[in-house]
C-alpha cells in the first residue's frame, strides 16, 4: 500500500518541477536597447544579445518588443536618453516599458519612457500605439491623446 502513495508523491513532485515557465520570460530593454534597423538580416547579431541576462518576471511578447523598439527610435526619446546619460555621465539611463495592454476597455498598448533616478521611477514620455500602428503621445496633464504631428507642434 506504500508503493502507490510514494508513486503518487513523486509524480506530483515531477509535475510540479517541471511547471516552471522561466524561458517564457524576457528582460525589458532599457539603455542597452540598440534599435536594429529592419535592414538588418536575422543572421546579423543583435548588439544586446552580447550583454548580461538581467533576471525578471515580467513577460514580454515578441510584439511588444517591437512596440518598445518602434518608440525607442523616436527622435524625442533618442535626444533625452543622450541628455540623460550625458547629464548622470552614463550612471542613469532611460528604459522603456509596456504600462498598459489592450483591454475591454482600451484598444491601444501604452508605452511608457521612463528614468530610475535612484529615488523612483521618473516617466518622461507616454505613448500609446493602436492595432492600426498610429502611435500618441498621451499629455497626462491636459488628459489628452495627441498625434506625433500636433505634439511635437506643440513643443515649439
Amino acid at each position: 500500500m506504500k508503493h502507490p502513495r510514494i508513486i503518487a508523491i513523486g509524480l506530483l513532485l515531477g509535475t510540479l518541477v517541471s511547471c516552471s515557465d522561466e524561458k517564457s520570460e524576457k528582460h525589458i530593454p532599457g539603455k542597452e536597447t540598440i534599435p536594429v534597423s529592419p535592414e538588418k538580416t536575422e543572421k546579423e547579431e543583435k548588439p544586446e544579445a552580447n550583454l548580461p541576462k538581467k533576471e525578471t518576471h515580467v513577460k514580454i511578447t515578441s510584439r511588444e518588443d517591437k512596440l518598445i523598439d518602434q518608440i525607442w527610435k523616436l527622435p524625442e526619446v533618442q535626444e533625452l536618453s543622450k541628455k540623460i546619460e550625458n547629464e548622470s555621465k552614463g550612471k542613469r539611463h532611460l528604459t522603456g516599458r509596456i504600462s498598459s495592454e489592450p483591454s475591454d476597455d482600451q484598444e491601444y498598448y501604452g508605452i511608457s519612457i521612463s528614468e530610475d533616478n535612484g529615488q523612483a521611477l521618473a516617466t518622461y514620455f507616454d505613448f500609446r500605439i493602436y492595432p492600426d500602428g498610429q502611435i500618441y503621445y498621451y499629455d497626462a496633464v491636459q488628459d489628452q491623446e495627441l498625434t506625433l504631428k500636433e505634439w511635437r507642434t506643440q513643443k515649439k
